[in-house]
């Protein structure tokens, strides 16, 4: 079937391209101008009943749709404004621009716009002068053999084609890839314009253009659904070609991001094969020199708003709303983020299983290689993630730490996060290692939905921790839970399981280290032991002897790293059960020595404690302890006894005894 142009006339009639031809602001005059028609005739047919009543409600009438139109139209016809670039501040592009013209046909140099986005179109005016609209970040990003090479080829395609052609390039990539007729026209014209491009640039020059489009394209197209996209409403983001600039250069954007999919026959044509996945770290270009090195910042908060625009669709942002910079969004909306995100994958993982699904749910259908099959919205997102796996499994790390107080180290590298104690986690690599069912040292729990226990604790740890105090936390967190503004995430209201199941019945006395509520204090004294149990927090002792009025444990406020001199050797059973892995790793072997010190000849030490493997990370409060940490208890004459290395699911425990010789 013949291309010809009543055909594509046709098609736009018949498939609403119609409004195409029209340009924004005509279609809202037109649309004012019908709205003021109908207000003009039904204020005459108001006045010739006498009704001024009619005329008041035409009058409201006419104003209210006036305004609606206007505030429905005025956003598409902004998002399309691509601002005019003077030639005349940017010598050496003006030269690029003028060489491709010539070497296309054109007398003239051609009038340069600026789009907000990663394209390089060219067109003719009715007098068949060139346009040429050049996207800014190529302008930022791509050198300028290859961004003279898109446009020669460009303007090559707006001297050569007729505007049917044009239109059935346009068509058939964008809307009707199934009409093969036209399919087959496109692809002739593409290839004839491919072929006249390399005959002038050579095909090696060609090919590295088209290559770095398609990798630029999917590398901002990422930037602005990653940074951009989440706070569209906000307004115009001023800092979006700023970031998108220190993505490429100080970031590597371009060593992990993914091209674009070419369009058909272009990967045959410039060598590619886009179906290869990016190796991370193997950049694909050199870290660009573009032209222009820095935006004018009036063009960069007129092209931000034209993006946010494009994002809304029709509705765009409320009126009066100005241009904010991403980097100075606190680190509080970057989470909520990432909680969206979480949310979404854990959506898409219930509608696969059939039920309602947990974060491991996540974990597990990662592992077992169904990504894939995980239907949420970032799945059509270009991505310079390595997997699907890491994309799925990003969202929930990324929840999980910053819950446990990790922040962004820089605001536009959100996948590195710094915890309390300025240990950094890459969380690409923490959702490879798990994607490898490799341990990866964090509870990710269930659903985590409503309030999280650990949250509180992980809030208040990071905040001690930051001034220097690494055991205050614990006093401020039962004193918030004492009025309710704070949960105790260890506090079951039982004693811990793992002491139920091997404590019996015995005498002498009996020591608890950081005892909390009381509880397992409680069960040992119930057991006949004379039991003492301290704690650091004066909070936690006093809601202890509260709960439990009349006991005979006693309690009493101590502090670990500092026991009573009288203590020493003291305890025929000491009990530590997860206090240790409460403070930060380098405090450990402190008090893993004090806690072996309580224990008197004859006597025995029972420790309970969240396990890891000895390389394996820690991600804190709390920091679970390794096999060499459980064997560092046989110290200062204790002799180690039974070592049980429990395990159920993600969970790892350790419940190990020491005896001190009679």
């Amino acid at each position: 079937m013949r291309l010809t142009r009543w055909r594509v006339l046709w098609i736009l009639l018949t498939k609403n391209f119609l409004s195409c031809f029209l340009p924004e602001w005509a279609k809202l005059v037109i649309g004012l101008a019908v709205i003021l028609g109908a207000g003009v005739a039904g204020t005459l047919l108001s006045v010739a009943y006498e009704s001024i009543e009619g005329v008041l409600l035409v009058i409201l009438g006419l104003a209210a749709c006036a305004v609606a139109f206007t505030t429905d139209r005025w956003p598409r016809w902004f998002r399309w404004r691509c601002p005019a670039l003077s030639l005349d501040d940017q010598p050496r592009l003006r030269e690029l621009v003028a060489d491709a013209a010539r070497l296309a046909g054109f007398d003239a140099v051609p009038k340069v716009h600026v789009s907000a986005w990663n394209e390089v179109k060219a067109g003719r005016t009715n007098r068949g002068k060139p346009i040429l609209l050049l996207g800014l970040p190529l302008l930022l990003a791509a050198d300028e053999a290859e961004l003279h090479t898109l446009m020669v080829r460009e303007l090559l395609a707006a001297k050569r084609w007729s505007w049917h052609e044009r239109w059935a390039v346009h068509l058939f990539r964008m809307h009707h890839p199934d009409w093969s007729w036209l399919g087959e026209a496109s692809a002739r014209l593409r290839k004839e314009l491919w072929a006249e491009t390399r005959s002038m640039v050579g095909s090696e020059r060609l090919a590295a253009a088209m290559r770095t489009e398609l990798l630029l394209t999917g590398a901002f197209n990422w930037h602005v659904s990653r940074y951009v996209a989440p706070f569209s409403s906000k307004g115009g983001a001023a800092d979006v070609y700023e970031s998108f600039l220190w993505k490429i250069q100080i970031d590597g954007l371009l060593t992990r991001a993914q091209p674009d999919p070419p369009v058909p026959d272009a990967a045959e044509e410039i060598d590619w094969d886009t179906a290869q996945p990016i190796a991370d770290g193997v950049a694909l270009m050199p870290v660009p020199s573009g032209l222009m090195s820095k935006v004018p910042s009036k063009l960069a908060i007129r092209l931000g708003k034209v993006i946010s625009h494009k994002l809304l669709g029709r509705g765009g942002f409320a009126l009066g709303v100005g241009p904010y910079r991403m980097a100075d969004l606190p680190a509080g909306a970057w989470a909520q983020v990432g909680e969206y995100q979480r949310e979404n994958v854990l959506e898409a993982a219930t509608k696969l299983l059939g039920r309602e699904a947990t974060n491991l749910d996540v974990v597990e259908l990662v592992v077992a290689g169904r990504a894939n099959e995980l239907e949420w919205w970032h799945k059509d997102q270009p991505c310079p993630h390595p997997t699907p796996g890491v994309c799925a499994l990003l969202p929930l790390f990324d929840v999980a730490l910053r819950r446990r107080g990790y922040v962004h180290e820089h605001v536009f590298a959100q996948r590195e996060l710094v915890g309390p104690l300025g240990d950094r986690v890459n969380l690409v690599e923490l959702a490879a290692k798990a994607e490898r069912g490799e341990s990866y040292g964090i509870l990710l729990g269930g659903l985590m939905t409503g309030r999280d226990p650990d949250a509180d604790a992980s809030r208040l740890a990071a905040e001690s921790l930051a001034h220097g105090d690494p055991t205050g936390w614990f006093e401020r967190l039962y004193a918030e839970s004492a009025s309710g503004d704070a949960i105790v995430p260890w506090d079951s209201r039982s004693p811990h399981f793992l002491l139920t199941e091997w404590a019996r019945p015995g005498l002498g006395r009996a020591l608890v280290v950081g005892a909390g509520l009381g509880d397992d204090a409680e069960h040992l004294a119930g057991l006949g032991y004379e039991t003492v149990a301290f704690d650091v927090s004066e909070s936690a002792v006093r809601l202890a002897q509260e709960r439990f009025p009349g006991s005979e444990v006693r309690y009493q406020v101590a502090d670990l790293l500092a026991p009573p001199p009288e203590w020493r050797h003291a305890f025929d059973l000491v009990v530590e059960i997860m206090t240790v892995q409460a403070l930060p790793e380098p405090l450990h072997g402190r008090a893993i020595a004090a806690i072996a010190e309580f224990v008197r000849p004859g006597g025995t030490l029972l420790v309970i404690a969240s396990g890891r493997e000895e390389s394996g990370p820690a991600f804190g409060p709390p920091w679970p302890l390794t096999p060499s940490e459980i064997g560092g208890f046989a110290t200062g004459g204790l002799e180690s006894g039974k070592v049980e290395d429990l395990r159920d699911g993600e969970r790892h425990r350790w419940r190990a005894t020491f005896h001190r010789p009679a």
